[in-house]
């Protein structure tokens, strides 16, 4: 870099300590993505590959996305220059042309693959790196994130049930109807974890951990661990047998951390998790499949008071996203428990409420609530540079709920796809089922869980709501910080 004098300019002018170093780490990371690579200088004057490039990318718009295969006009370029003699008899194998960063960060590499053998590629620049303002203006873009790490429950499970002997499972229709079928998601499409990844410009869906494609450079975008049935407590769930609490799932994200740094190196790694989103929904089953799980639980309300049982699960979320920060995260939202006895489970199972919401769920949700979000806020004071983020999903799904119209829903207390029920609450979502035939017209698609219509507007709240909605900054803030 050091013969081109904008280049040396920008950098003098950058902060070396941030971003100037983590250009250079992030560089770093995407060569030892691609196995035995080696760095090769060309004289300005001899490099007319670069300048051309150079024009190139000038020309083309912001907001690149990740791609599969190189643009046409980028490898004609590089074929007429093949055939000038400068590329010598290099079989071009495009893999990487442009190394498009995970999370969205453009820096024209260029690279040509040399295939020397089946098992072996060795990484050419054909050019150095071509830095223009267009560099700075995308790599430094808003809304970018790295990767995306994601904990939780069936609300944000993403398919790892798939994986393991469990009674709680969704890989089966009319799960993922509108997402083009069944993948292992409580829900007709999205959940809200892949809408704000989308939002956020993440390249696909985060990828559960016990699937086979969550291996190699994918897990330096992310990684879900979700799991449905999971839980604070580690006994939560026991009803469906198989299930990973959030004792587990950090177990999972420590193997992740370690093949990152494997990869990348420590340095490398730290500084991609401190840049990282985190985010954990948990909470919801602590009280449907645990306190409240009918008859098993009978037993257990009359020896715990409610008062003992928050506590309980106050006391190990604090040790557990204590041990999530000593990991590695710092950007960590926390989603709160919604309305649980506003969903058509507990209200078929609570008759006597009629038309309203069991109470008494959502009374211990709130109660919950209010001392999670001071945990919150003392985690964010005691954890040296972290941003803890109190996502109050509770007050979000409330409001859709009692102003279902509003939203232009239908029903807001009726499942969509459902056996039987007042409310279609009685008995889980299957191939038996009868479906609504307009998912966007509900709140919630099944017994337990929300629709995806419903999971958008609680994505967008939570991205770009105020401190009511999201505290002490809304998710978007939380990726530009």
């Amino acid at each position: 870099m050091t013969d081109n004098l904008e280049v040396a300019q920008i950098l003098t002018d950058m902060d070396l300590e941030d971003s100037g170093i983590t250009v250079l780490r992030r560089t770093l990371r995407i060569l030892h993505s691609e196995g035995e690579w080696r760095i090769k200088h060309i004289p300005r004057n001899q490099n007319l590959v670069a300048d051309r490039l150079a024009k190139l990318s000038l020309s083309w718009k912001s907001s690149l996305q990740v791609i599969d295969e190189a643009p046409k006009d980028l490898l004609d370029l590089l074929q007429v220059d093949k055939t000038n003699g400068l590329i010598d008899d290099l079989r071009l194998s495009y893999r990487t042309v442009l190394a498009l960063f995970s999370f969205g960060c453009i820096l024209v590499l260029g690279f040509i693959m040399s295939e020397l053998s089946n098992r072996q590629m060795i990484v050419r620049t054909v050019f150095q790196i071509v830095t223009v303002k267009v560099l700075l203006k995308i790599c430094f873009a808003k809304d970018v994130i790295p990767a995306n790490f994601v904990f939780g429950d069936s609300l944000v499970d993403a398919g790892n049930n798939n994986y393991i002997a469990s009674l709680s499972k969704a890989n089966f229709v009319p799960n993922g109807i509108d997402f083009g079928g069944p993948t292992g998601r409580f829900t007709n499409g999205r959940t809200i974890v892949d809408i704000i990844g989308q939002e956020l410009g993440l390249p696909g869906f985060t990828p559960p951990y016990l699937a086979p494609t969550a291996s190699g450079p994918v897990v330096l975008q992310g990684i879900n661990y979700a799991s449905g049935g999971g839980g604070i407590l580690n006994h939560t769930g026991n009803i469906f047998g198989g299930r990973i609490n959030f004792d587990a799932q950090l177990d999972n994200f420590e193997n992740t951390r370690q093949d990152i740094i494997s990869t990348i190196g420590v340095s490398a790694t730290l500084e991609l998790l401190q840049s990282s989103l985190f985010s954990v929904t948990m909470g919801s089953n602590d009280f449907i499949n645990n306190y409240f799980t009918p008859i098993v639980s009978a037993e257990e309300q009359k020896l715990v008071p409610p008062q003992v049982f928050v506590a309980s699960m106050i006391a190990r979320f604090k040790l557990q996203l204590t041990r999530l920060y000593t990991l590695g995260a710092r950007k960590i939202i926390v989603v709160n428990v919604g309305p649980v006895g506003c969903i058509p489970y507990e209200r078929d199972l609570n008759p006597t409420a009629g038309t309203s919401c069991a109470s008494r769920p959502n009374q211990l949700a709130q109660l919950f609530n209010t001392e999670l979000r001071n945990l919150i806020k003392e985690l964010t004071t005691s954890l040296k540079g972290s941003i803890f983020m109190y996502a109050d999903v509770y007050r979000i799904v409330d409001d859709m709920i009692q102003n279902y119209r509003a939203y232009g829903f239908d029903s807001g207390s009726f499942a969509c796809c459902y056996i039987a029920g007042s409310f279609g609450g009685l008995i889980p979502c299957g191939p038996s089922s009868k479906v609504c035939l307009d998912r966007s017209k509900y709140v919630f698609w099944d017994p337990f869980h929300p629709s995806d219509a419903a999971n958008v507007i609680i994505a967008k709240r939570l991205l770009d709501g105020d401190s009511n909605d999201v505290f002490p900054i809304n998710i978007r803030q939380l990726a530009n910080v």
